[in-house]
């Protein structure tokens, strides 16, 4: 008798387990397609009752499969569970379609397709159906897809997942050029099964995604990442303020050193690109640029292809970080004429060149990379006690030492302008440009998102050389892209700069019981770490506040690798705003990389007694204090003293508060979640407990893979433990937030 389904996932899974299909594998059920086996993507409804739908739907998940990079299934087929019927597709006989990008949920509009051929239709419940598609089912056979815009990057992603030590010379080639290679879509070799031979003019076809065709280490070496368009035309704006404030008798030249194919200088008009001097340090960027800009600027940097220095996959002569190109003669002419006004327009790359190990060259042979012996790294290194920051990573960071340069050798009067795209720290906090120098003339914040970076805030300013003008504060415009195709403006936001870090509130202890162990992150101890700082293991101190994380983890033990202070029992409430300040949500990108922690106003927050009260109660009630009890390799206790167990030194004093009606619902709670933790099996009646410990110990819960959820084992514990969470983050932002900017403990 045939089984009736009224949810289709009970007649997938029961289908799955019919012919040994093991759908808890996780490469199965991928793309949220109802599941991919050997060459088949298998498409399952209650009842088909219009095939042609059906198709469609699954001919769009083959569409996002051939973007992402993913091998495209020869066969199609799709399951009427209610009729045991199955039909029977070759994805060849659809190649056009699955050839084209489909925007939205492929389940919607697919209304109007006409099947074109059926290969087979039918019944999985007879023995001779059965046979047929388990037949099916067995076939490993794939599609070759076409290499397009839409796909390059996510073919590319899957190539340097595969083949780590290739780079992007392997993968697109070039036939043109000096340095003729092949590549891997010229001439399929690895992907031969899954790609058809790319026959077209590959740098003019992809020039706007070069940036993402780097592989890994080049790509961080590089710092590369790509500016959209709508940001573009509004950074053009800025360019067009600076030209307007030229004299009308001075020449001007627009120089961008880190130009990549060009997206920057997209939105300029001809006469504007007349004036452009323009380079990239990747060679297959500068092959685009020169192909696509070459002949409207005034010049690119080396202009001809036969000057280029190759060096690896880049051209060493369009360094803007070597002294070679701070003197190369075409630029130098126009800075040395004071009739000729600069105007740099530049998104500098960005890396920490500390993460850096080193490059693979064509041969796939690892080098180290040059950053650091780099004439602007020396040069800049040189300065960097001037700096607010005197940090070395201030001076790693690729994007500071573009930033740097840019304002040391190529502004030297008032009509030189700079529109540069970079996280606001450079001018906010690390003092790399000085007050008295250059003019905040005007300036937007966009979304790192659309960058190919994570969501966080990109500051464009346009600066103007100009002596003795003081600031401190600087307005700049919000703008959001909606729908990849309209920019959206926000609100304006003030950039205040900071003066003072941080770390100045690190204080020097100096103990008495040196051991050998310390803490990780997850405030345990810390296995097969090196340990790069003392730790001490003295009655008094209570834990340690590791600034790098940003949280209380370590219980009573130092951070492996340190980077903090310990807090004792003489100053721990005075440090406690500090954690606070360092769990400000940013729950806007447009917050993140703009708010600063900072020491402005010394410790002038202590007198705030009551600030000093909600600070105990957020941090021992926080999931983000890391401090665990434990029992260390030498066999001692370590006990979590900045939680509200009775008996700790954080609850001795919490007795001696007055609490508002909120703090006693919140300390309320907490015992609650306490008393359900007591009766979990994992609970040890010799440590004393703070919410993160309850969370990562005694809250357990298992996995249900089918219906990618977690089931708790205390449903009531874990329902409370996020009750308190946000009854927490509201305390937070309507007690503490304004008394940390207040205090210039946030700015």
């Amino acid at each position: 008798m045939i089984k009736t389904y009224s949810i289709e996932r009970e007649g997938q899974i029961d289908f799955f387990e019919q012919f040994n299909i093991d759908y808890l594998n996780k490469e199965v059920l991928i793309d949220n397609t109802d599941g991919v086996w050997n060459g088949n993507i298998l498409e399952f409804k209650l009842n088909i009752s219009d095939p042609n739908r059906v198709l469609f739907q699954a001919i769009k998940y083959l569409s996002k499969m051939r973007i992402k990079g993913e091998s495209v299934p020869a066969n199609i087929i799709c399951i009427s569970l209610n009729t045991t019927t199955c039909y029977v597709y070759h994805s060849q006989d659809y190649f056009d379609e699955i050839h084209k990008t489909y925007i939205g949920s492929a389940s919607n509009q697919n209304d109007g397709f006409n099947i074109k051929n059926t290969v087979d239709k039918l019944d999985y419940s007879t023995e001779q159906g059965a046979i047929k598609l388990k037949g099916f089912l067995k076939e490993n056979n794939f599609m070759k897809i076409r290499i397009d815009e839409n796909c390059i990057v996510g073919w590319a992603e899957r190539y340097y997942r595969e083949f780590p030590k290739a780079n992007k010379g392997d993968f697109i080639g070039d036939e043109q050029g000096q340095v003729k290679i092949t590549g891997e879509i010229r001439e399929p070799t690895e992907f031969k099964d899954y790609i058809l031979p790319y026959t077209g003019k590959t740098n003019e076809k992809f020039k706007y995604l070069m940036d993402k065709l780097n592989d890994r280490l080049n790509k961080k070496d590089l710092g590369a990442f790509y500016t959209p368009q709508l940001y573009c035309n509004k950074a053009v704006e800025l360019v067009r303020e600076a030209i307007k404030r030229i004299p009308k008798e001075n020449d001007y030249i627009i120089l961008d050193r880190c130009a990549g194919t060009g997206n920057l200088e997209a939105e300029l008009n001809d006469e504007e690109l007349s004036h452009c001097i323009l380079s990239t340090y990747e060679y297959y960027e500068y092959k685009v640029l020169l192909e696509r800009l070459g002949d409207k600027v005034r010049a690119v940097i080396p202009p001809i292809e036969s000057q280029v220095k190759y060096s690896k996959g880049f051209v060493s002569n369009a360094d803007a970080m070597s002294k070679a190109y701070i003197d190369n003669e075409i630029i130098k002419e126009y800075v040395n004429d004071k009739k000729c006004s600069i105007i740099l327009f530049e998104n500098p790359p960005y890396n920490d060149t500390s993460s850096i190990t080193g490059i693979y060259d064509e041969n796939g042979q690892k080098h180290k990379t040059k950053n650091k012996e780099s004439f602007v790294f020396q040069e800049m290194n040189k300065e960097k006690s001037k700096f607010k920051n005197l940090n070395i990573s201030t001076v790693r960071d690729f994007s500071n030492r573009f930033i740097w340069s840019g304002f040391k050798y190529y502004l030297r009067q008032p009509n030189d302008y700079y529109i540069v795209f970079s996280p606001v720290k450079y001018f906010k906090s690390l003092g790399i440009i000085e007050d008295d120098d250059y003019r905040f003339v005007k300036g937007y914040l966009f979304n790192r998102k659309y960058f190919h970076a994570t969501s966080s805030a990109i500051s464009c300013v346009l600066w103007q050389y100009q002596k003795n003008i003081e600031k401190r504060k600087f307005n700049l415009g919000i703008y959001d892209i909606e729908q990849e195709s309209e920019l959206k403006y926000i609100k304006d936001i003030e950039i205040k700069k900071v003066d003072k870090p941080f770390n100045n509130y690190q204080e020097k202890y100096i103990g008495k019981k040196q051991i050998d162990i310390a803490c990780d992150s997850t405030g345990s101890e810390a296995i097969n770490h090196k340990i790069e700082t003392k730790s001490f293991d003295d009655d008094d101190i209570l834990a340690y506040f590791c600034l790098v994380s940003a949280s209380f983890n370590l219980g009573r033990l130092a951070y492996f690798n340190g980077r903090g202070f310990y807090l004792t029992k003489q100053n721990y409430l005075n440090k406690l705003p500090l954690f606070c300040a360092k769990m400000y949500p940013e729950d806007n990108w447009y917050e993140k990389d703009v708010y600063f922690v900072c020491s402005d106003k010394g410790n002038e927050y202590i007198k705030d007694k009551d600030l000093i009260k909600k600070s105990l109660i957020y941090t021992c009630l926080s999931p983000k204090n890391h401090i665990c009890s434990f029992l260390g390799s030498n066999n001692k206790l370590y006990i979590n003293e900045l939680c509200f167990e009775e008996g700790t030194v954080a609850y001795l004093r919490l007795k001696k508060y007055s609490l508002t009606r909120e703090e006693t619902e919140l300390i309320d709670l907490y015992y609650k979640i306490l008393k359900n933790a007591r009766k979990t099996k994992n609970y040890k009646a010799n440590y004393k407990y703070g919410v993160y410990q309850i969370i990562k110990e005694l809250n357990t819960f298992v996995k249900d893979e089918v219906l990618n959820k977690n089931i708790y084992d205390y449903p009531e514990l874990n329902g409370d433990i996020n009750l308190l969470k946000t009854k927490l983050k509201d305390y937070y932002k309507n007690n503490i937030v304004g008394d940390l900017f207040k205090y210039e403990l946030l700015k």
